[in-house]
């Protein structure tokens, strides 16, 4: 089946690790030319270099997700660089975890300005563009299976998820008139540097070792599965393109039935 990403002209952001960098690849791959958001152009280096050798096109559009004025400009910035713009990746996103109570309003304020501020931002100085263009277009964003739960101290990050993905069917009701299409992957646990990290932490507190807290929270599924950041990259794949050109409005799954476990 034909994918249809063939010179398409994208923004992914926080592609320099994890699921960002895989979709980023995985869009190049298919013949897009993409623009790699990261925090700053260094960061953006490995994926680039990946993406390169390779044989794909791509560049860096290094941004402050907490400052607006550096998205607007990255946004812009991009789109001058790419010639416009076809698929616009929300996918930077960070997580920490504390009781209401106890949360440093710091902490609050981060985790929303990355996860549900900076898309809301990306989605107003992208979507212009690509309204203008009459080609249609895909605004997609990396939720997670949090969105749909309810979980003791991680208030912050699944406020910003359930936000996300309200957001998203908004948005898709706003902009299917001009055949821009709005959908969210909501990914379970995945194996990915921000996975570690948060894992040492819970480990840390649990008193435990970090080896079983990991192991046993990854694979807490159907399939007892450890989920690569390229199983949401075929997903990206597939929202972008041709064979999702009928999906939109959508919050979907790749958990291996974490959701519902």
């Amino acid at each position: 089946m034909r994918v249809g990403l063939e010179g398409k002209r994208t923004l992914v952001t926080g592609a320099a690790s994890g699921i960002g960098r895989a979709i980023a690849e995985a869009y190049a791959a298919e013949g897009a030319t993409v623009a790699v958001h990261a925090r700053s152009e260094e960061r953006a280096a490995e994926t680039l270099k990946a993406i390169a050798a390779a044989g794909g096109k791509a560049f860096a559009a290094p941004a402050d997700l907490t400052q607006p004025a550096a998205i607007e400009g990255m946004c812009k910035a991009a789109i001058e660089r790419l010639g416009g713009v076809d698929v616009v990746v929300n996918n930077a996103g960070v997580a920490d975890y504390a009781k209401v109570v106890e949360m440093d309003e710091a902490m609050w304020d981060w985790i929303m300005a990355v996860n549900l501020k900076a898309p809301y931002l990306v989605s107003k100085h992208t979507l212009p563009a690509m309204i203008e263009q009459g080609t249609g277009g895909v605004q997609l964003f990396n939720a997670s299976t949090n969105a749909k739960t309810a979980d003791a101290e991680w208030t912050a990050y699944n406020t910003t998820k359930h936000g996300l993905v309200g957001f998203v069917r908004c948005l898709a009701a706003e902009v299917g008139e001009h055949n821009i299409r709005v959908n969210a992957i909501c990914p379970g646990w995945i194996e990915t540097k921000m996975a570690v990290e948060l894992h040492e932490n819970m480990a840390r507190d649990l008193g435990e070792p970090y080896e079983k807290v990991y192991d046993e929270s990854m694979r807490t599924n159907m399939m007892n599965a450890l989920i690569p950041p390229t199983a949401i990259a075929e997903m990206a794949v597939y929202l972008a393109g041709e064979p999702g050109r009928f999906v939109t409005g959508q919050a979907i799954n790749v958990c291996a039935g974490l959701s519902i476990h």
